[in-house]
C-alpha cells in the first residue's frame, strides 16, 4: 500500500530508483566478470606485462641493455613465486631477468612456444601463463618472456572484490542517506505553501466565503488546483449571496400581503374582496417560490423524449380559459416536421405556461398570442406594449416587476431561465414585429424522421 504522505511517496520512489540503478550496475559488473573468465583476464594481464617490459628496456651508449621499470614498485622482486620476466638474445642467452625465484626458474626451463607451465610451491600447484615477444632494440633482436601465475590474479581479484564491494556498499548507503535528506527537506519546503493554503481553506465558512487561497510560491503543478478552488469559492460565494438576496426578497414580498390581511382582520374583516385578493397574491407568490426552489435543483429533473407539438398543445389548452377571460386569442404555428427533444415534462410545461401566461396578461383585448414550434425551439410572441430598452436587462432578475405591474411576484421569467439552464437551452427577449414582446427559447431538437 502506498504511503499517504507526498514526501514519503517521493522519497520511496527516489530510493527505489536509486536502488534499481545500483542493482543494474552490479548485475552488469557480474555479467562482465563472468563473460571475461579468469583465463581471459590472465592472458590480458600477461600481454600488459609484455608491453611494460618492452617499455622498460633501453640500450646504453656502450650497447649494453638496461632495465628501467616504468612502475615505481617492481612486483617482480616482491612476488618471485608468481611473476618473472626474462630477456634473451638470439643465441638464447639470458641478458636481463627478474630476481631468481621459482617463477624465473620455471621460465628458464620452458621451451620456446610454451604457453603455460605448472610448478609446485609447498605442495600447492601453481599454474604459470607464459607470454613471449620478439623486439628490436638498438639494432639487436631480443626475445622477451613473461610469466604470471593464476594464483596471483585470483588473490588480487579477491582482494579487489572485497575492497570494491565494501567501498560500493558504503558509497551506496551514504548516497541514499544524502538523497533522503535532500528530498525530505526539499519537499517539505515545497509543501509549505500548500500547508498555508490548507489552513486558509479549513477556516472558510458561511461567514468567510470571501477568503481566497493564495498561490504565492506553490509548485506550478499545484497552481491550477488552487485556481480551480478559488473559482469554486467564487461560485459558492455568489450562490450564497443569491440565496440570501432571495430570502430577503421573499420575506419582503410576503410581508406586505400579510400586513394587509392582519389589518383587515383587526378591523373586523369587512373588506372580504381585499382579503381574498391578498390571499390569492400570497398563494401565487408561495407557489412561484416553490417552483423556483424546485427548478434550481438539478436532481429534481427527470429527462425523457417528448414532442414539442404535444407540449405546445398542452400549454395552450391549459391557458385557454385565462385567454378567453381576457379576450386574447392563443394560436400555435408549426414550422417544419414534428420536433422532439429530451426534457423534463413538468419543468418544460411550467416554462411554457409562464411564457404564455406572461404574454396573455400583457396582451390587449382582441390581441393574439402566437406560439411558434420548430426544430430551433419555441417562440412566444404577443401584441402588447413590449418592453422598454431600459428594462430589458432586468427581465430575468428575481422579484423584478415592470412599472405598473400589480400582480405576481416577479419570478415567472426567473423560473423560465432556471429551467433553460438546467436543460442547456437559452432564452432571450426580442422586440415583436408589431411592437409587442417576443421570447425565444433556443434548443437542439430532432425531427420525427431523425428519431426513427
Amino acid at each position: 500500500m502506498r504511503p499517504a504522505s507526498l514526501v514519503a511517496r517521493l522519497l520511496s520512489a527516489t530510493l527505489a530508483a536509486f536502488l534499481a540503478a545500483a542493482t543494474a550496475a552490479a548485475l552488469l559488473l557480474l555479467v562482465l566478470h563472468h563473460v571475461r573468465d579468469a583465463d581471459y583476464l590472465l592472458g590480458a594481464e600477461v600481454e600488459e606485462k609484455l608491453d611494460e617490459l618492452e617499455l622498460s628496456l633501453d640500450v646504453a651508449p656502450n650497447g649494453r641493455l638496461l632495465y628501467r621499470p616504468v612502475s615505481s614498485s617492481d612486483m617482480y622482486d616482491a612476488l618471485r613465486k608468481d611473476t618473472a620476466f626474462r630477456v634473451a638474445d638470439v643465441s638464447g642467452r639470458t641478458v636481463l631477468s627478474s630476481l631468481d625465484g621459482p617463477a624465473l626458474q620455471a621460465l628458464e626451463r620452458a621451451t620456446p612456444g610454451t604457453g603455460s607451465l605448472e610448478l609446485r610451491d609447498d605442495g600447492e600447484r601453481v599454474q604459470l601463463r607464459i607470454g613471449e615477444r620478439d623486439v628490436m632494440l638498438g639494432g639487436v633482436a631480443y626475445h622477451l618472456q613473461v610469466a604470471h601465475s593464476s594464483r596471483f590474479e585470483a588473490r588480487l581479484g579477491k582482494y579487489a572484490r572485497e575492497l570494491y564491494l565494501g567501498s560500493a556498499v558504503t558509497s551506496v548507503m551514504g548516497a541514499l542517506l544524502v538523497f533522503a535528506l535532500v528530498i525530505f527537506f526539499t519537499v517539505r519546503r515545497a509543501l509549505t505553501p500548500l500547508q498555508r493554503a490548507s489552513a486558509i481553506a479549513a477556516g472558510i465558512g458561511p461567514r468567510t466565503l470571501a477568503a481566497r487561497l493564495h498561490i504565492g510560491d506553490v509548485p506550478s503543478e499545484v497552481a491550477p488546483l488552487i485556481d480551480a478552488l478559488n473559482s469554486a469559492l467564487e461560485r459558492l460565494e455568489h450562490g450564497f449571496q443569491v440565496q440570501q438576496a432571495f430570502l430577503a426578497h421573499a420575506a419582503h414580498e410576503l410581508k406586505t400581503p400579510l400586513a394587509l390581511l392582519q389589518a383587515e382582520i383587526e378591523l373586523g374583516g369587512q373588506n372580504r374582496e381585499a382579503m381574498l385578493r391578498e390571499t390569492r397574491l400570497m398563494g401565487r407568490q408561495v407557489k412561484q417560490l416553490l417552483h423556483l426552489a424546485e427548478v434550481s435543483e438539478g436532481h429534481n429533473y427527470r429527462f425523457a423524449r417528448r414532442s414539442l407539438w404535444a407540449l405546445a398543445s398542452d400549454g395552450v389548452d391549459y391557458l385557454a380559459r385565462l385567454a378567453e377571460r381576457r379576450g386574447v386569442t392563443l394560436r400555435i404555428c408549426h414550422d417544419g416536421p414534428e420536433a422532439w427533444v429530451d426534457l423534463d415534462d413538468g419543468a418544460a410545461f411550467v416554462l411554457l405556461k409562464n411564457l404564455l401566461e406572461n404574454a396573455v396578461n400583457h396582451s390587449p383585448p382582441n390581441g393574439t398570442v402566437t406560439l411558434h414550434v420548430s426544430r430551433r425551439g419555441l417562440v412566444v410572441t404577443d401584441e402588447g406594449p413590449g418592453v422598454e430598452s431600459t428594462h430589458r436587462d432586468h427581465l430575468f432578475a428575481r422579484f423584478w416587476r415592470g412599472p405598473g405591474a400589480s400582480d405576481g411576484a416577479g419570478l415567472g421569467l426567473a423560473i423560465v431561465q432556471e429551467i433553460c439552464m438546467a436543460h442547456r437551452w437559452t432564452v432571450h427577449f426580442e422586440p415583436g414585429p408589431h411592437g409587442g414582446a417576443r421570447f425565444v427559447v433556443a434548443m437542439r431538437v430532432t425531427t420525427s424522421v431523425e428519431q426513427a
